[in-house]
């Protein structure tokens, strides 16, 4: 089992922008992920975290989500506010 962080960063004042869009973009995919903001670190900082059985598992649920009309919809917007982001990978060892 895996999950998979990706990062993102915010232009200043469009966190909350980014969120809802995200928050639009996945409330109807299979799995759907978490979507968590920063309390510390880096400001303006939004986490979507999955969950998956295996990477290849994962790159299905990717395309599904790149391929639904709310992500696609969402892209645009998103690319404006977007400021830099990040994938993480990590190995479920215990839970």
């Amino acid at each position: 089992m895996i999950i998979v962080r990706n990062t993102f960063r915010a232009r200043q004042g469009h966190i909350r922008d980014m969120v809802e869009a995200m928050k639009h973009a996945t409330a109807n995919i299979p799995d759907r992920p978490r979507i968590l903001t920063d309390l510390s670190g880096p400001m303006n900082t939004m986490v979507m975290e999955s969950r998956h059985a295996s990477l290849a598992a994962y790159e299905q649920w990717r395309v599904a989500l790149f391929q639904s009309s709310e992500f696609q919809g969402s892209q645009d917007s998103m690319n404006t506010w977007l400021e830099s982001g990040s994938t993480e990978f990590y190995m479920i060892e215990q839970e």
